[in-house]
């Protein structure tokens, strides 16, 4: 019956639901709205649905990492310009991803051709998007609720959102779990964390190639394939991280200055 249900989580499911539980968390305790954007972008959560799932990075987490920029983008415009409450703008882009993700789950190429395509597609999509994006400080916020209310709720939304984890296929490891979560807690600053996405983008796929072929080329453990893809997204994102805070920061002083 669990295994119908889909409820049958092994280790590494339980150990993806602490890690974003504890990231949604931390998310909604800090004040800084780039600091929140930033709980969603680090690919903790992504490379725990890595273990989790098991497959080689692959054309389906070059294009989930393109469609997860797509989501956030959804919601704010949705919540911002249409004016739908947050939480069906959330379900909304969640539900998004998912008929996209089903629908393109057995119609992409896993070849390298496609994988490598994909991943120079969202490179230079991060790039421009990062230079040509408009920069202010969001709201600062945190949430008022006490963390024995919070930390459960959060725990709550991860877990019902892992159920359709199986079926996303290598389209789980950018399934926006902590978006959603990180989307509700930045609802007065969406615009910091679409902001936030194209440094995804941009140190991602790079990501994504050197733990493919480490895996594939090299055969190494899947733990050592994560830690050095996550040494080597550190290194690219990192730099840019600070780059688009001093940006912020600059655009903060440009708008007090015309007061």
């Amino acid at each position: 019956m669990l295994d119908v249900l889909n409820l049958n989580f092994s280790f590494y499911d339980w150990l993806l639901i602490f890690m974003v539980t504890a990231l949604g968390t931390l998310s909604a305790y800090l004040k800084d709205p780039q600091l929140k954007a930033v709980t969603a972008t680090i690919p903790i959560p992504c490379g725990f649905a890595y273990i989790a799932v098991g497959l080689p990075m692959g054309t389906a987490n070059a294009i989930s990492g393109f469609m997860c920029f797509l989501y956030v983008h959804i919601v704010r415009i949705l919540h911002y310009k249409v004016k739908v409450p947050i939480v069906p703008s959330i379900i909304a882009g969640l539900a998004f991803f998912v008929a996209l993700g089903t629908f393109l789950m057995p119609r992409i190429p896993d070849t390298e051709a496609s994988f490598l395509g994909v991943c120079a597609f969202d490179f230079i999509v991060g790039v421009i998007m990062f230079q040509k994006q408009s920069y202010k400080s969001g709201v600062r916020y945190k949430t008022p609720l006490p963390i024995y209310i919070k930390a459960p709720a959060i725990a709550g939304v991860v877990s019902g959102l892992m159920l359709i984890k199986r079926l996303m296929g290598g389209f789980c490891t950018s399934f926006p779990m902590m978006n959603s979560i990180v989307s509700y807690e930045s609802r007065y600053s969406l615009g910091d964390q679409c902001r936030q996405l194209p440094l995804f983008l941009i140190a991602g796929p790079l990501m994504f190639i050197e733990m493919r072929y480490l895996e594939i080329g090299l055969g190494l453990n899947h733990w050592i394939v994560l830690l050095c893809g996550y040494i080597l997204f550190a290194t690219i994102y990192w730099p840019l991280n600070k780059e688009l805070k001093r940006r912020n920061e600059q655009a903060e002083k440009a708008y007090s200055s015309r007061q």
